[in-house]
């Protein structure tokens, strides 16, 4: 089976380490791996800022490799739903290919309903013309199942940890904020948080500045937070691994990887109350609190002790086994090739 594999790519500027990239470079290892015959095009070949050249690259590629493929897969996140699948799609139909869509992120049921005009009618298009459509969050995946679409839930994913914690040491209190360093993460109600611990708790952020209006001085005024730079993807085990508890108070979110990154060496984890990732977490794991509440994100940091964490961090172990990189991708291309001779 020839497969076509298109998405952004990681690159050397940590800056563009999101989501996709990341994902997107799990799956071209799992290919290698396994030994799958695939060809791969990015869509950020000329690096950030340079649409119309990536777009007109991606497609030119598109064009000379459809002959020689049997499925194209598009992994994209916002933009990506709107502009270059339905392209893709078009010429994956003209071409006779099975055309598998692969959308990141948890808000693109959002996306769909405040699209008007001629937006909506493209990603529509992708949504009833696709052969197979895969999805992180299963209230998505139940929402296109109803519409009698062939949807199938493909959650985030993560490598095994080759660091792995001691889940028998004790609390200490340790805490620690992985991501953007923008305000839909969060970053306002940790600080507010803080304020509200003693010394003894240690909170300490990481992550890029880029993309939102904070500053090195925006944490220095807070004795129990310190920010830490950005982390590059090789080093994020090791800091989870120094920590106790991952907070996450974000407004919105997908299947945020960094969960699943906790996950994997036992770290507990403060959530906000968003459906997707209320199918990712339980009581035995984390600890939920509502949107843009700081209060309740003081109790939830306070709720952890030397009695139950041992418990929590058990659990969080024990969750990591449904987003093991190589079992999630190897049921992806199992439904991808089903039925294709």
């Amino acid at each position: 089976m020839r497969y076509l594999i298109i998405g952004p790519k990681m690159t050397d500027n940590v800056h563009t380490h999101g989501g996709t990239p990341v994902l997107v470079e799990q799956l071209l290892k799992y290919m290698n791996k396994t030994n799958k015959n695939y060809k791969f095009i990015s869509t950020q070949h000329f690096g950030e800022g340079k649409a119309i050249a990536n777009f007109l690259y991606t497609l030119t590629k598109l064009l000379i490799n459809l002959p020689k493929v049997d499925i194209v897969i598009v992994n994209v996140s916002r933009n990506g739903a709107y502009y270059f699948s339905p392209i893709a799609l078009f010429f994956s139909k003209l071409f006779k290919k099975r055309f598998v869509f692969r959308r990141f992120g948890g808000n693109c049921l959002e996306l769909y309903e405040k699209a008007k005009g001629f937006r909506k009618k493209l990603i529509k298009f992708v949504f009833n013309n696709s052969d197979i459509m895969f999805f992180e969050p299963k209230y998505m995946v139940k929402y296109f199942k109803e519409q009698g679409k062939n949807a199938f839930w493909l959650p985030n994913s993560r490598e095994a940890s080759s660091s792995q914690r001691d889940l028998n040491l004790p609390y200490r209190k340790k805490f620690i904020f992985l991501g953007h360093i923008i305000k839909e993460k969060g970053i306002d109600e940790i600080l507010k948080a803080s304020q509200e611990l003693d010394d003894s708790y240690e909170i300490k952020i990481y992550g890029s500045l880029k993309y939102g209006n904070y500053t090195k001085e925006s944490f220095s005024v807070y004795s129990n937070v310190k920010y830490c730079g950005i982390l590059e993807h090789s080093e994020v085990y090791n800091a989870l691994c120094k920590s106790d508890v991952l907070l996450l108070p974000s407004y919105k979110e997908g299947y945020p990887g960094v969960i699943i990154e906790a996950f994997a060496v036992g770290l507990p984890v403060v959530v906000s109350k968003i459906d997707s990732i209320l199918e990712m977490v339980d009581s035995s794991c984390a600890k939920v609190v509502d949107i843009k509440d700081s209060t309740a994100l003081v109790e939830a940091i306070k709720s952890f002790n030397q009695e139950n964490y041992r418990d929590f961090a058990i659990a969080s172990k024990e969750k990591f086994k449904d987003y093991e990189i190589n079992s999630v991708h190897k049921r992806m291309l199992q439904i991808c090739e089903e039925d294709l001779v």
